[in-house]
């Protein structure tokens, strides 16, 4: 009953009836019901209207939800013979499935009864050979290879094929083959059937054991894409194969039914493959290009749509080839987006490609085109192999395109001004680079532009406009290269021609006129004009109006001939002059010159008809009237018949605008052009007769000159009115000629600053026409006496020595002569004249100091005749010279120039030949006033003072502020660097050894003593390389001492910004020093910390530096300069020997200075109360050092009071008191102050540091800071039972040590008597603690992490502190010398205590603690981390190059250690760093970690030694010891291992 319910039909019409009927009934009872409820409510109650509303509502939902029903039932009956269809195919495919399933257990019950069914094969073959032959081949070596062998043996192969190959050619002659196979071949029985493009198929007789039937081996189609043939699938194949097999076999002609089949198919899948690639372009690149309907065989449209399923199978496995039709592909390009909505009226070009009746692929275009390789009609035709419909696509639109083209240039080369000459319009078919053309990538891609062919007109001499065509669009497209067009012309014109309003022929004519401008736009901005723009124009009654950039012009229609001109803007600063560009209608060229007026007021809100700049005047420049020469219009047919040039390059072959090439020197007269009418008739001609002229191209240079030469007759005047303008802005006076044709090219100036009124002519020249050079020239003396020493002349009064300096190039403009100065300048600026005015200044400025310098210094011009001539004149007027003459000697003598030139001036300082200071006095561009140069630079910390005196011309002032300040200078940087001493021979078979005193060769006046350590100090740096021979380093940092002016004649010497001393300058041979006064604040704001006993220390040491002088050079220095103790004491004249230290307690570093050999002993100069003297309870390890002065020393007599004077004023001074100290001593004295406020650095160190490690280390009771005098200095502080005081001796700390416990000796015997022997410092080991500060702690350089170290090693317990006593001992018998300098090259070592801030190896890494001890002290587990550094052996250290700072260093190895103290005391290894990049003289990773490990082991084995008591030495000596034996020997097998491999690779 379901299934017949559902087979009921009704027709659509029935239920639309049915539905109206229904609404019409509904709508009928709800009037029917509304109007009785409106009777019944005239006698009862009445419906309200909202009820009525309500009923109705509802009548319409129930009416809108049928019709809706309605609705969606007729549109699903539209789709009906789609659902019937579909029913149809689920139906078949039920079908198809059942009988699938049906064969399949039909197929399962059959597998059983084959296997009753089936029979035995007979080996017939096999028997036959055994009957005929009596044996049997085929019998099997071995059971395995028992079966029937189907392969022939390789005799019977080739008979065989031979055979059947035979048979298979007689078969083909018997066959009819039709003639559209284009090869057969038969090749071992196989029959190759081949068609081109289409198939290929491999045959050979046997079908079904018949062997007069065609069987198929192999079929292939070579139908394809780019991708390659079409594959079919392996069952389709088989299938194909086994019909066309079948068919072949009944038909007559099997050869015809095989290439009709396959050919057939292979025209679908060319169609098939054609559609669907014209579909993938559709939707692809090509979207919204090209269009394409299918065509069938009545040509009616069939869709869009892609043919599927072309050939189809029938159910029985037969090809149905019933109602099989190849449809036909039309596409159609260059859609028209006007008609691309309707088919009917689409006027766009299309290609059609179908099969024909004798099925055969045909294309054919919808027009006659040309093919552009030909020139004959386009064969647009597919390659079958390769189907490429794109490919297809291009080749007929580049045919359209070929037509096209031709067509515009037949009708451009009838117009007579683009067309001239038969290459001016050109049909270019080469590829176009667009690297040369204007590519606009916001418009369009590549792929878009023409690339093949395009139209090339000429705009002018080799620049082509390119017009090509769009390959999706058809639209035109306009190209050109950068320079010839603006974009927004190309854009314009371009639109313009796609839209039809406007013909080829009218756009070339105004893009060739437009191009000429833009060239001249080119060219002008080139030559520094402001090139406007295209002017966009309003047309008035009788003038334009051209507002652009809020520049609005009003410009004369009268002089317009057309809307194409150029407005060109001379870049001045009120814009004034402008050059109006235009061309006739015979494209010639016409100028006009127009000045407006000046506003400077802001028009950019005003009206532009209102506030417009009107053109005042107007001149027309006729280029007809300009002529050329002969030789250069040669020159320009040249550049067509070859190509053309650069602009530079055609510029510097224009005679007339070739400017004036002045070299450096003078400037040489060049011979002026010829006059225009001096030649010959017919030689020359005018721009406008060769501009008129069309037989031959007209290059871009030629346009260029023309524009030269307008401009040429614009810039003179436009440069004389800016000049002036600018001079009498700033109130310059100047006179004109006046009266002449031209303007004038001379103006005379007059300005206020001209030295002496010399300057009266200055002339200012404004220079050739066309060009915007100009210059000034001042006819002068003085620089033509600099022009004759320029050419070596000695009588121009600068002297024999004096040489032109070097100007600079900022001046390479300004240039002199024999008459005078000249000034060039190459363009007109805003500011010229006040440059000019500026760089008149700086030459009036260095005439007047050099004038001032050679006044002073009196040049002469023979040197010899001027020595006589000063010598006669010193002996008839020495006694009554005057002051002033005496110091104008002085400066001759010590000064001399050295150069002299326009800006800048040379000049030196010293004593006779030797010159020691070098000046360079200049007046740079854009700076006011000089700047002044000195050599060497770190003389003067700046040059401001100096500066001040040049620039208030006080030359003299100058002078005496170098005589006065260049000696202590000198002598301070001496003192700060290394200081020049003889270097000590090696062997004494140099020398000459007299009473055991060293005596250097030459020295026979003064000796220097010094004690052991100095020599060995000394000789080891030497032996390590680190100093030349004659230099003592300095033991200065780089960061220690700085140098500041206060004044020309105050120089403050500032120490570590703590401590600050003032040297001021005088008149004489001494300075003053004194520290620097701080301010109210303190010296935390400035100044210096005080300096106690500054004044009598600067006293001492000048009557050492003074005896220490011979007598000689002190008499010497009444006839020269003092400048000459200086440089002597530079030059290393004082002579220096070592000897032993007669006195065991002397201070180590401290140099003794004796008297003379037979001169009397003079007291000695001391200071009461200064420091404290060794007592018995204070043994020292320094002793003072005596100073002796002779009493025969013939010293000045202000000098002899000023010694005076210091022995009376040695008392306290409050730490800011200074001193005169002479010349002669200076250096001397500031190196030892040097030294002295680093000693007073290092001891305002000390409370800091044992506030923070007393503090940090110890209890209360246990260390702190007794007393501080800061007069002294000195101070106390105890540790434990100990009292170290710390005072300033000299140049150096000295330490004295009290034992406490020895006043209380007798209460430690009765509370402990045995510790108080053990826990007891002994004298000897005081005496080593006072030793070792003074040697190794207090010693330069200054380091404060020495001094925290060493106060780190105080804290640590007595018996701890004996063991690093042992280990200094023996680390300074090491450094102990054994009469031999090369000591200190051999192994060394010491303890380490100054901090840095590297770390060690990876596997330890330092403490970041704030405390800047080296030594770090852990009391809570009685443990001490330190650092001992080992110097190597030099002789056992490979030879190696080391680069950099650090190369004459000596190898070194720092090792980290912790001694662990207490019951078990111990050593432990914590790291080993070496010098030299981390690893010292082991180059090799794997050498440095097995010297490493060796040093571990050596370490550890010293813990396992027996008790230090049994074997007398300490346990961290024992450690020092074992580690540099292990060290050394590691060199050893180091080095033999590097000599060992030299030797193989020898």
């Amino acid at each position: 009953m379901a299934g017949e319910l559902g087979q009921q039909t009704v027709e659509l019409g029935t239920v639309v009836r049915q539905a109206a009927e229904e609404s019409y009934l509904a709508l009928r009872d709800l009037v029917e019901k509304s109007r009785a409820a409106d009777t019944e409510g005239e006698g009862g109650q009445q419906r309200s209207d909202t009820e009525k509303k309500i009923e109705l509502l509802k009548f319409i939902d129930r009416t809108r939800q049928r019709m809706l029903r309605l609705h969606v039932l007729a549109k699903w009956c539209q789709q009906v013979p789609l659902v019937l269809y579909c029913q149809q195919l689920a139906s078949t495919l039920s079908s198809h499935e059942t009988c699938f399933t049906q064969t399949g257990d039909s197929l399962f019950f059959m597998h059983e009864g084959l296997q009753q069914a089936r029979a035995p094969i007979f080996d017939v073959p096999s028997a036959i050979e055994v009957i005929h032959t009596g044996s049997y081949r085929r019998v099997p070596k071995c059971v395995e290879e028992i079966g029937t062998q189907n392969t022939l043996f390789q005799d019977e192969r080739k008979p065989t094929l031979k055979k059947l190959s035979t048979l298979v050619r007689a078969k083909l002659l018997e066959t009819m083959v039709p003639k559209e196979i284009s090869e057969v071949s038969v090749t071992d029985g196989i029959a190759n059937v081949q068609v081109d493009g289409e198939f290929k198929v491999l045959l050979t007789l046997g079908y079904r054991g018949h062997f007069s039937l065609w069987r198929i081996l192999h079929m292939e189609l070579l139908v394809g894409e780019k991708t390659g043939p079409i594959k079919l699938e392996e069952t389709r194949r088989y299938v194909l194969g086994d019909d066309i097999e079948r068919r072949m076999a009944v038909a007559d002609n099997p050869f015809t039914v095989l290439y009709s089949i396959l050919h057939e198919l292979c025209i679908s899948f060319v169609m098939d493959t054609v559609i669907r690639q014209t579909n993938v372009l559709r939707q692809g690149r090509w979207k919204e290009a090209i269009k394409s309907e299918l065509i069938s065989d009545s040509h009616t449209s069939a869709g869009q749509g892609g043919n599927n399923a072309l050939v189809q199978l029938g159910q029985d496995g037969e090809l149905d080839l019933s109602g099989f039709r190849i449809p036909g592909l039309k596409v159609n390009y260059w859609l028209d987006e006007r008609n691309s909505g309707s088919a009917e009226s689409d006027s766009s070009p299309f290609i059609k490609v179908e099969a024909l009746q004798d099925m055969q692929i045909k294309c054919q275009h919808s027009s006659f085109v040309l093919d552009p390789l030909t020139d004959k009609e386009a064969d647009l035709s597919l390659d079958l192999s390769c189907i490429d419909v794109e490919a297809l696509i291009f080749k007929a639109i580049a045919c359209n395109r070929h037509t096209r083209l031709l067509e515009i240039q037949r009708e451009l080369k009838k117009n007579i001004q683009i067309s001239r000459s038969p290459t001016d319009v050109v049909l270019k078919r080469e590829e176009v680079h667009m690297n040369i053309m204007q590519k606009r990538m916001d418009r369009r891609d590549f792929e878009n532009c023409c690339t093949n062919e395009v139209l090339q007109v000429r705009a002018y001499g080799q620049s082509y406009i390119h017009l090509g065509i769009n390959i999706r669009s058809a639209g035109f497209l306009l190209q050109s290269p950068k320079n010839i067009l603006p974009p927004s012309a190309i854009l314009e014109s371009e639109e313009a021609l796609n839209k039809g309003s406007i013909t080829p022929p009218e756009v070339f004519v105004s893009l060739k006129t437009r191009s000429i401008l833009h060239l001249f736009a080119a060219t002008g901005r080139f030559l520094g004009l402001k090139v406007i723009n295209l002017v966009k124009w309003l047309s008035l009654s009788s003038v334009v109006v051209y507002s652009q950039y809020q520049i609005t012009l009003k410009i004369p229609k009268s002089i317009l001939y057309g809307s194409d001109f150029m407005v060109m803007g001379i870049p001045w600063r009120a814009n004034v002059y402008y050059l109006l560009m235009q061309l006739d209608n015979s494209l010639m060229p016409v100028f006009y010159l127009l000045e407006v007026h000046a506003d400077g007021e802001d028009r950019s809100n005003a009206d532009a008809t209102s506030d417009a700049k009107e053109a005042v005047r107007f001149n027309r420049i006729d280029i007809g009237q300009m002529q050329i020469g002969l030789e250069y219009l040669s020159t320009l047919r040249s550049e067509v018949a070859f190509g053309k040039r650069p602009l530079s390059e055609f510029l510097l072959n224009i005679p007339s605008l070739q400017p004036a090439i002045i070299s450096g020197g003078p400037s040489k007269r060049r011979k002026l052009p010829e006059d225009a009418s001096s030649m010959q008739p017919g030689t020359t001609l005018t721009y406008g007769t060769i501009l008129a002229k069309g037989n031959w191209c007209i290059t871009e240079n030629i346009y260029a000159s023309v524009l030269l030469q307008v401009i040429k007759h614009c810039l003179l005047g436009i440069k004389y009115a800016q000049l002036t303008t600018q001079m009498n802005s700033l109130n310059i006076p100047y006179v004109e000629e006046v009266g002449l044709a031209t303007p004038s090219s001379n103006l005379w100036l007059r300005l206020p600053f001209a030295p002496d009124g010399s300057w009266k002519h200055i002339c200012l020249r404004l220079g050739k026409a066309g060009s915007m050079s100009w210059d000034v020239r001042i006819n002068d003396p003085y620089y033509g006496a600099l022009w004759k020493l320029h050419g070596g002349s000695t009588t121009a009064g600068w002297g024999s020595r004096v040489r032109i300096a070097n100007t600079s190039e900022m001046d390479s403009h300004i240039y002199f002569d024999d008459d005078g100065v000249i000034l060039t300048y190459n363009s007109v600026e805003v500011d010229s004249i006040q440059r000019l005015v500026s760089e008149l200044q700086r030459l009036s400025n260095a005439r007047v100091f050099a004038c001032g310098m050679r006044r002073l210094v009196h040049v002469k011009v023979d040197e010899k005749l001027g020595q006589n001539q000063l010598a006669t004149k010193m002996k008839l007027h020495s006694p009554k010279k005057c002051f002033r003459d005496r110091l104008s000697d002085q400066m001759t003598k010590t000064f001399r120039i050295d150069a002299v030139g326009l800006m800048n001036l040379w000049f030196s300082y010293g004593a006779n030949a030797m010159r020691v200071v070098h000046f360079v006095v200049e007046w740079e561009a854009g700076r006011v006033g000089c700047t002044i140069r000195v050599s060497p630079d770190h003389l003067w910390p700046h040059t401001k003072f100096l500066e001040d005196f040049v620039n208030c011309n006080e030359v003299a002032s100058l002078l005496d502020c170098i005589r006065l300040t260049s000696g202590p200078l000198l002598a301070l940087g001496g003192a700060i660097r290394p200081a020049k001493m003889p270097a000590v021979p090696a062997v004494c078979s140099s020398a000459q050894k007299q009473n055991g005193v060293l005596l250097a060769s030459g020295s026979s006046s003064t000796t220097v003593h010094t004690n052991s350590h100095d020599a060995q100090t000394s000789s080891m740096l030497s032996a390590a390389g680190r100093t030349v021979p004659g230099l003592v380093p300095s033991s200065l940092m780089p960061f220690d001492v700085s140098v500041v002016l206060r004044g020309p004649y105050w120089i403050r010497i500032i120490y570590r910004n703590k401590f600050s001393v003032d040297m001021r300058c005088f008149a004489g041979d001494q300075v003053w020093l004194q520290p620097a006064t701080p301010p109210k604040g303190g010296p935390s704001i400035g100044g210096s910390l005080p300096c106690p006993q500054f004044r009598p220390f600067i006293m001492e040491h000048v009557a050492q530096g003074l005896n220490t002088l011979e007598p000689s050079f002190l008499n010497a220095r009444h006839t020269g300069p003092h400048l000459n103790a200086s440089a002597n004491t530079l030059s290393g004249s004082q002579q220096v020997v070592t000897t032993p230290n007669p006195l065991s307690g002397g201070a180590p570093g401290v140099v003794k200075l004796t008297p003379s050999v037979g001169s009397p002993v003079a007291p000695s100069v001391s200071r009461a109360g200064n420091a404290m003297l060794p007592s018995s309870g204070f043994p020292s390890g320094t002793a003072g050092a005596s100073a002796h002065l002779s009493s025969c020393t013939n010293l000045p007599v202000h000098m002899k009071g000023e010694l005076n004077t210091a022995f009376i004023g040695l008392g306290d001074d409050g730490g800011y008191g200074g001193g005169w100290v002479p010349h002669a001593a200076l250096k001397k004295v500031l190196r030892s102050i040097l030294k002295y406020l680093g000693v007073l650095w290092l001891f305002a160190q000390f409370p800091d540091l044992l506030k923070d490690i007393l503090g940090s280390v110890l209890k209360d009771n246990e260390g702190a800071l007794l007393n501080l005098d800061q007069e002294q200095p000195a101070l106390r502080f105890f540790v434990g039972g100990y009292v170290f005081a710390v005072s300033v001796h000299r140049v150096q700390l000295l330490l004295q040590v009290l034992n406490v416990k020895r006043f209380h000796h007798q209460q430690q015997q009765q509370q402990a008597p045995q510790s108080s022997t053990q826990e007891e410092l002994t004298p000897s080991e005081i005496h080593e603690i006072c030793d070792y500060f003074s040697r190794c702690v207090a010693c330069e350089p200054y380091d404060a992490s020495r001094i925290a170290s060493f106060i780190m090693l105080l804290t640590l317990p007595i018996p701890v502190i004996q063991e690093f006593l042992k280990l200094i001992a023996w680390n300074k018998s090491l450094s102990q010398p054994h009469g031999d300098i090369a000591t200190a090259q051999k192994a060394r070592a010491e303890l380490c205590l100054e901090k840095h801030s590297r770390s060690f190896s990876g596997d330890y890494t330092e403490t970041s603690l704030p405390s800047k001890s080296n030594i770090q002290h852990d009391r809570a587990n009685n443990s001490v981390d330190f650092t001992v550094t080992f110097m190597l052996d030099h002789n056992l250290t490979p030879h190696m190059s080391s680069s950099g700072g650090a190369g004459w260093l000596p190898y070194c190895v720092s090792l980290r250690l912790r001694y662990t103290f207490g019951d078990n005391s111990h050593v432990a290894y914590l790291a080993m760093d070496g010098s030299h990049g981390g690893r010292a003289c082991w180059s090799q990773h794997e050498d440095w970690e097995r010297c490493k490990q060796s040093v571990v082991k050596a370490v550890k084995a010293v813990n396992g030694s027996p008790a230090t008591g049994e074997t007398g030495q300490g346990r961290l000596q024992m450690v020092a010891q074992m580690t540099q034996k292990q060290l050394q020997l590691s060199l050893l097998h180091l080095r033999d291992g590097s000599l060992s491999a030299g030797s193989t690779r020898s």
